[in-house]
Order: structure tokens, then sequence, then C-alpha cells
């Protein structure tokens, strides 16, 4: 009988979200939320670095943006049209672009390019053994190994 009401309490919840759809929720919590920065109109794409950086990317304007933790937004890097972001245990930020190409950014803002996935790219992430996950417009998730990216060790 246990079991009937748990699975009856996960529909009443499943169609409350469904009906509700512009509902916002709290944070955990109880807490309000806060916002870190505000004006990225042209804004894909977020990340954390393990020191509490934030980066994003601005696709209107061609830029990588570094958010520290208490402070505004700086330009990290120009790349253009920049669609997606991951980065790596080492720091190193990868952005992706609607032309295909993979952008590998170094801590010192240096940009070089890593890979041409041939289509845009919508969605980039690490698998466990520091390979870069690519989604692309084409409908395809590619895995580049890490030792095809060029990346330093």
């Amino acid at each position: 009988m246990q079991n009937g009401s748990r699975i009856k309490t996960f529909f009443m919840a499943f169609i409350l979200i469904s009906i509700l759809p512009g509902t916002v929720l709290p944070a955990l919590g109880g807490e309000e939320g806060q916002t870190i920065c505000s004006d990225l109109p042209g804004s894909a794409g977020l990340v954390l670095d393990g020191r509490g950086n934030a980066y994003t990317a601005d696709c209107a304007a061609n830029e990588v943006l570094c958010v520290p933790p208490n402070g505004d937004p700086v330009v990290y890097a120009r790349v253009e049209a920049p669609t997606a972001l991951a980065i790596d245990r080492t720091r190193m930020v990868f952005v992706g672009t609607a032309s295909g190409l993979i952008f590998m950014i170094a801590a010192d803002g240096a940009v070089k390019r890593t890979y041409d996935c041939g289509s845009p790219v919508s969605g980039l992430s690490f698998d466990r053994d520091g390979n870069l996950l690519a989604a692309t417009g084409k409908g395809s998730i590619l895995r580049l190994a890490r030792k095809n990216l060029n990346v330093p060790n």
C-alpha cells in the first residue's frame, strides 16, 4: 500500500511541474536567489572552475567572459561565434563555435584551435578520463581523445 502512495505523490508532483511552467522555484535552503552579474544579452553556456570563477560566452560580442566570485565580468578571450563551453581539471577552458571549431583557452588567455567538428557545436563536456565530448548540429556526439587535442598534461 505504501508503494501506491509514493507513486501517487510522484505523479502529483509531475502534474504540478507540468501545469506550472513559468513558476520559479526557490533556492535550496529557502534563501533568495542572488544575481552574480547582469547585462549579458548574448550569454550562452556556463561553466565553473575550482576557484569559483564562472565562465560564459557572449555570442553577440564574440567574447568569453570570466566572472570572479565577487567581481565584475572581464573579457577572458575573444572567439568568433562561441556557442558552448567546458572546463577541464587543469582549468583549460574549451569553447565550441557556430562554425564547428573548438578552441582551448589557457589560464593566461592564449587561444589555440584544437579541433574542427565540421558543424556547429551545441554542447561540450568532459568524461571521467579527460576526453572532450562535443554535441554537434548534425545530431552527433563526438568523443575527442585528450591526446589528440594538443592539451598540455
